[in-house]
């Protein structure tokens, strides 16, 4: 809450052109200090012969979840990185290339002032589309800051927000998040604005972090939500054989588990009250590393979820929203042949099945099912 403790969560100094946020800052919230947690599994498990878990020896980033009030800042939609007098603010600028930042500036020609009252809240990073990025990134943002009395009182919230598809709508319906209006920037453009909030959490801070905050997201949408469905199902969540990290013999895959009493899902294809019904309604999620399996966030605590991990991007965030959530989790490391270590590169050598059935087997089975333990933390 106060400098002197939100300076010694900085890691490093920014290069040459930025500015960090706690430096620019006229004030700043600690909005939730998430702890280092080891994910501990069942010694029996992680004993496995065989076993191909990469996080056995993961361990949660420890993180100060914060919210800087700032004054006159340019805002560069493409980018979302904010600019405060002609220097980048480091911690906006998520995931871009060299390149692009090397060459951004204020530019007068796409510039618009943005003068609603109030104070701007940028909500949303450079993939908005994206269904994981929205639901871990976005809504706790709204949910977080429409909720504390320290920045309602420095006037109305004005979320900056992408051009909202159908579904994102959905879930700020859902959300109910209160005191903010809604501005749809306008891509390709630059805003100038007098008073920013600008929390970390939308640039990916809480991705590997034990949040409390952004796990409350899911059971205050899920609230809204009536039960049609008793527990018990076990889901596999399909990803369509496209997109970014297709598996070529996905369906294969898929019907091989159907046969086994699966219930193949694809949920982009549903509204999302369903998608929320359906999962919390889950004893067992089967699913690749994808935006689907976010839905893991609705699940009730106990669901066993089991993740095959493409090795060319082992990315433990499912790993961290289980242990939020206290989920079963287990993953294991599957060859993909790809050449590049990205997260976009396909599944050139397909995927095992008979491996896949043979661990959902034995993980389904009594006695066998893999213990996450999170050392209390929610």
């Amino acid at each position: 809450m106060v400098f002197s403790l939100l300076r010694r969560l900085r890691r490093s100094r920014p290069p040459p052109g930025r500015v960090q946020l706690a430096d620019i800052a006229e004030s700043s919230v600690l909005l939730e200090a998430c702890p280092a947690r080891a994910a501990r599994f069942a010694p029996a498990d992680a004993r496995r012969n065989g076993t191909a878990n990469p996080f056995l020896d993961w361990v949660s980033t420890p993180v100060g979840l914060t919210a800087h009030v700032l004054r006159d800042v340019v805002y560069d939609v493409d980018s979302r990185v904010l600019i405060k007098d002609g220097d980048l603010v480091a911690e906006t600028c998520y995931l871009q290339p060299p390149e692009l930042l090397a060459a951004l500036r204020v530019d007068r020609a796409r510039l618009i002032r943005h003068a609603v009252p109030g104070v701007a809240v940028p909500c949303s990073d450079h993939w908005p589309g994206n269904y994981y990025h929205w639901m871990v990134h976005a809504l706790p943002v709204m949910a977080a800051l429409s909720d504390r009395p320290e920045i309602r009182r420095r006037g109305r919230l004005s979320w900056l927000l992408p051009d909202l598809s159908p579904w994102q709508r959905q879930t700020l319906d859902l959300l109910a998040a209160d005191g903010g209006g809604r501005l749809v920037l306008a891509a390709g453009r630059q805003y100038r604005l007098d008073r920013v909030v600008y929390c970390n959490i939308v640039a990916g801070a809480a991705d590997f972090a034990l949040s409390r905050l952004c796990q409350s997201v899911f059971p205050r949408m899920a609230a809204r939500v009536p039960v049609t469905r008793r527990r018990g199902l076990r889901l596999y969540v399909d990803r369509g054989g496209a997109g970014n990290r297709a598996i070529p013999n996905e369906a294969a895959l898929a019907a091989a588990l159907a046969a086994e009493g699966f219930c193949v899902v694809r949920p982009e294809r549903m509204p999302v009250a369903e998608q929320i019904d359906l999962f919390r309604a889950a004893a067992m999620v089967v699913g690749p590393l994808g935006a689907g399996m976010t839905n893991i966030g609705f699940c009730r605590p106990g669901t066993l979820v089991y993740e095959l991990v493409p090795d060319h991007h082992a990315n433990p965030c499912f790993l961290a929203m289980a242990m939020r959530g206290h989920l079963n989790y287990w993953a294991d490391l599957y060859p993909t042949g790809a050449t590049g270590q990205d997260h976009v590169a396909r599944w050139e050598a397909g995927i095992d099945v008979a491996r896949v059935l043979r661990r959902v087997s034995g993980l389904w089975s009594c006695g066998t099912r893999p213990v996450l333990v999170s050392d209390g933390a929610a």
